[in-house]
């Protein structure tokens, strides 16, 4: 069983994020920079980097209708995302002789639209989202899900991975790791 993480790992979607999120921030006069999106955003719950880049003390109806704008322009910015070409490669040599999941702690809709964007989504046998499991990353409940699915022992699975969350997720599997 091989496992791919998505956000970062298989796709570098930093800009795209960045932009999705610089977009509906501005529509409220509000700004981030990529150098900020990639310092303090990246990986982190949206909630808590959204409240320093709308200044004082935001609503959490405000902070929600920025994230709620952030999704709706997500699609439109994929042109920005980078494919991690090398891990492609080795995905594509494995996938005839392995199982292949995603695991992301990103949303169902985040997944499916930069799968579609890629046209990678048939590539994966099983993809868990945040709405699949109770514990995210960095509890490692998503890739023994994937596991279990596929009846793998964690000797026999690869997981690849980049986020720290994630990292302690995929070690906490007993599967190997590759970063």
């Amino acid at each position: 069983l091989v496992i791919v993480d998505l956000d970062g790992t298989l796709i570098d979607t930093v800009a795209a994020n960045a932009e999705s999120y610089r977009r509906a921030l501005a529509d409220d006069g509000f700004a981030v920079t990529d150098e900020y999106y990639a310092r303090c955003c990246n990986g982190g719950h949206y909630s808590s980097f959204l409240k320093p880049l709308m200044g004082g003390d935001p609503t959490p109806e405000a902070i929600e209708r920025v994230h709620d704008r952030k999704k709706a322009l997500y699609a439109a910015c994929l042109g920005t995302a980078r494919p991690n070409r090398a891990l492609l490669t080795i995905l594509a040599a494995l996938r005839p002789a392995c199982h292949l999941a995603l695991v992301t702690t990103g949303s169902r809709r985040n997944a499916t639209e930069v799968l579609d964007h890629f046209g990678l989504t048939d590539w994966f046998e099983l993809i868990l989202t945040q709405e699949d499991v109770v514990r995210n990353k960095p509890d490692p409940e998503g890739y023994l899900r994937a596991m279990a699915h596929f009846g793998a022992k964690p000797e026999d699975t690869m997981i690849f991975e980049d986020s720290a969350p994630g990292l302690a997720a995929a070690k906490a599997s007993g599967a190997q790791v590759f970063v």
